[in-house]
């Protein structure tokens, strides 16, 4: 894959993101407005996507399913990077017990899928954008934790690392200037493929409506409310579905290409 081609999905998941983002502040009409009249509408100027069996503007709920996917990905994003990452690197340079401890702590995660972590949180607390995002981000720590682990340990290998320690570099400005900008690339690609597992997850949260408003525009909860008019308006859930593929593509396009 070319520099190029790169920077090209680098674009195209920067204007999705903005597009998510800009759902959070606008949209064309009220999402949960119901008009009984205008049930099922066809696609048209006023409705671009049609209308749902409840005459509800299908573009706005799929805006505002957007802008709250995203505040669970910054979530999970801000805890693997903050913590996950964070204390992987700490661990490779400090070693000894605060290592051993770290990666013991960081296996734990990965015994239990992500998924039932997420199903435990949402029916203790309920299910909303903030809570599935902690809980999702809390479940894939130990990933980020492992990995930034073996990636600084294979840094501290190489001889300009080991001429820092040895004119007596500190711990904090080795892990800033140089542990740091060498593994990020690698760490972004895996932030990317995390992400799109996210996705996906909360999308499936919201299916099983655990906990969860039902009525809430959220990918997942549409696809469970609209599979009963699969035959005859298949289109509710082609346009919650496509966002889901779109969104998830775009991620893992960047996971696949890694760093250019």
């Amino acid at each position: 894959m070319t520099a190029v081609r790169a920077r090209i999905h680098i674009i195209l998941i920067v204007i999705w993101i903005a597009l998510m983002g800009i759902a959070a502040f606008w949209q064309p009409h009220d999402p949960s407005a119901i008009d009984l009249d205008l049930r099922n509408a066809v696609v048209s100027w006023q409705h671009p996507l049609g209308t749902d069996h409840l005459g509800r503007d299908m573009l706005s709920r799929i805006m505002a399913g957007g802008w709250r996917t995203l505040l669970v990905l910054v979530i999970v994003s801000l805890l693997g990077f903050a913590i996950g990452s964070v204390s992987g690197m700490v661990a490779a340079l400090t070693g000894g017990m605060t290592e051993t401890i770290v990666l013991r702590l960081a296996e734990l995660p990965i015994v239990i899928p992500t998924l039932v972590v997420a199903m435990a949180v949402a029916s203790l607390f309920g299910m909303s954008p903030i809570t599935a995002g902690l809980a999702l981000g809390l479940a894939g720590l130990g990933p980020f934790a492992l990995t930034a682990h073996a990636l600084a340990r294979r840094t501290m290998a190489l001889t300009y690392m080991q001429a820092a320690e040895a004119i007596g570099a500190s711990l904090p400005r080795r892990l800033v200037h140089h542990v740091v900008p060498a593994i990020l690339p690698l760490l972004l690609t895996q932030a990317a493929g995390n992400a799109g597992t996210a996705v996906v997850a909360y999308a499936a949260l919201a299916f099983l409506g655990l906990g969860a408003d039902t009525s809430a525009p959220d990918w997942g909860a549409m696809l469970f409310e609209y599979r009963s008019y699969i035959f005859e308006d298949p289109a509710l859930m082609i346009w919650p579905g496509a966002a889901i593929a779109v969104t998830v593509t775009l991620l893992s396009i960047g996971l696949d290409e890694g760093p250019a």
